[in-house]
């Protein structure tokens, strides 16, 4: 086979390979590594190569990684038991401070801590409510399943 052939078939290696040539192709890429010796073991090396390529362990990068924490169950169980054991703390706080406003007379620090908790609480609510609101409106994408 002369040089200019083999030019022309060495691209179409790799196709074989992977599995990508047309019918046609693999036909004529197997009559010339039939032909060529130096086709066959340039072929050779390439499976040889590939199979060392193969055995390499990929890396998932981190952005693979937390999705795939995020998704899994155990990930969302202890995401929700955080935020309920936080909740179930602020009730207590909110209960406690209840208790103290009604069982003191004059100024207590924990009546008012009481009032700015609930506040805040309230303004958040009301804020976090407005803006989703807002973005529902406007949302270009809201057809879409996520």
């Amino acid at each position: 086979m002369n040089p200019e052939e083999l030019e022309t078939y060495r691209p179409l290696l790799m196709g074989l390979l992977d599995g990508e040539l047309s019918t046609d192709e693999v036909l004529r890429v197997n009559e010339a590594l039939r032909r060529s010796a130096t086709l066959r073991e340039e072929y050779e090396q390439l499976c040889a190569d590939a199979g060392k390529l193969e055995t390499l362990a990929c890396l998932e990068t981190p952005e693979a990684i937390s999705r795939k924490l995020w998704k899994s169950p155990y990930h969302r169980f202890v995401r929700n038991s955080g935020v309920w054991t936080i909740l179930g703390g602020y009730c207590v706080l909110i209960l406690y401070a209840i208790y103290e406003t009604f069982a003191e007379d004059g100024f207590n620090v924990p009546g008012l801590a009481l009032a700015a908790i609930v506040f805040g609480s309230f303004v958040l609510l009301i804020s976090f409510v407005r803006e989703r609101l807002e973005t529902l409106k406007t949302d270009p994408y809201k057809e879409i399943e996520r």
